[in-house]
């Protein structure tokens, strides 16, 4: 019956695409990978897609782990300017390494060379130091000699006839406020005192002056300053007078007492000298007082190569502060009231330099009616 051939066709073809179509058991239990087999062509139209592929359960939980543990995802790193590229450690360890050896071998060649010498570098002297050994500055009133040399000049002026009552008691004024460590405007003395000496001659004023310390000063050295020349002296190092009197008792003091006397090497004030005439102008070329001392004594130094911190200077009055606070061993010898509270302060050395065993025997001047018994009378 032609209904039922078709219809057992029909069943037969379905058979086929059924065991066409079904998956081959593996081992695992799965659906094979394996692609299904095609009909043949006449039965293309007939095909049917294939099942989806199963996926285990534990694979399903392993691939949940794997992501759960993958790294989260970060900003993206910078990439550096060419010109200035990233430097990897690799690169950077040899160069350390090559600069430590050249350290160790130039610290090995050292140490050979400290060897060598018989030193060692913990006793090595500063370069500084072993250029030079400094220099000694030396105040002259109070300090080299314990008075002040200008009141006995005054007394001495007087005494020829040179200097009126009213000089006299203006220097006793003046003289007794330096001594008291109060000595600013004393310059203004000083220019008045240099006025007398307008038109005299020069190498006239500065013989009179060389007699009168040799007479009247010689004996007014002090024990302690006598000491500290020699021992300066037995260091190799140069012994200087730095005054504020003028050149002429200074030139003559730095004779008289050990210290160097070369025409540029004697610190002071200078009275002004006209050139032409070898004659006194009466005008105070240079001061040599309170700051005026510590820049004349600078500019020394710098002329001659000494550092300031190399030298010692010695003093009894405060207007030398400033020199004081700039040279490198400031001492204060026998100090007047104000200078021995900043000594203390600062600690500086303070010295007694004790008093000239001549002083006893020191000349008398006799002025009319006045009466002065050398340093005993006045702040000299």
């Amino acid at each position: 019956m032609p209904s039922n051939k078709k219809s057992k066709s029909k069943k037969k073809l379905a058979a086929m695409n059924a065991a066409a179509t079904a998956p081959e058991p593996t081992s695992s239990g799965g659906a094979s990978p394996d692609p299904p087999v095609a009909p043949p062509l006449g039965d293309r139209a007939a095909f049917v897609a294939p099942a989806p592929r199963v996926v285990p359960a534990d694979a399903s939980a392993t691939a949940k782990s794997v992501t759960e543990t993958a790294p989260k995802a970060t900003t993206p790193m910078k990439v550096p300017s060419p010109r200035a590229p990233p430097v990897a450690p690799e690169d950077v360890a040899p160069a350390i390494s090559s600069t430590r050896a050249h350290m160790d071998e130039h610290a090995a060649l050292a140490e050979d060379a400290v060897r060598s010498s018989g030193s060692s570098a913990a006793t090595a002297t500063p370069a500084r130091v072993s250029e030079g050994k400094g220099v000694a500055f030396f105040d002259l009133d109070h300090t080299v000699i314990d008075t002040n040399s200008s009141w006995h000049w005054v007394q001495h002026e007087m005494n020829a006839g040179r200097v009126g009552a009213s000089m006299i008691f203006t220097a006793i004024y003046w003289f007794a406020r330096y001594a008291a460590g109060f000595g600013a405007g004393a310059e203004r003395a000083g220019a008045e005192a240099a006025e007398l000496y307008a038109g005299t001659l020069a190498t006239d004023l500065e013989a009179e002056v060389t007699a009168f310390f040799e007479r009247h000063m010689r004996h007014r050295q002090r024990p302690g300053c006598e000491a500290a020349i020699e021992k300066h002296a037995a260091d190799g190092v140069r012994c200087l007078i730095c005054t504020t009197s003028w050149q002429h008792p200074a030139r003559a003091a730095a004779k008289l007492f050990g210290l160097e006397t070369g025409q540029d090497d004697v610190l002071s004030s200078v009275m002004e000298i006209d050139e032409t005439t070898g004659r006194l102008t009466g005008k105070i070329e240079t001061v040599a007082y309170g700051d005026g001392k510590y820049e004349v004594t600078k500019a020394w130094c710098d002329k001659n190569g000494v550092d300031l911190k190399d030298c010692v200077f010695y003093t009894d009055s405060m207007s030398d502060v400033l020199l004081m606070e700039h040279v490198g061993t400031p001492v204060a010898v026998n100090p007047d009231a104000r200078l021995r509270r900043v000594a203390e302060e600062k600690g500086w050395r303070i010295e007694d330099w004790g008093v000239a065993e001549g002083r006893a025997r020191k000349p008398r001047y006799s002025y009319g009616c006045l009466n002065f018994g050398g340093s005993s009378v006045g702040p000299g």
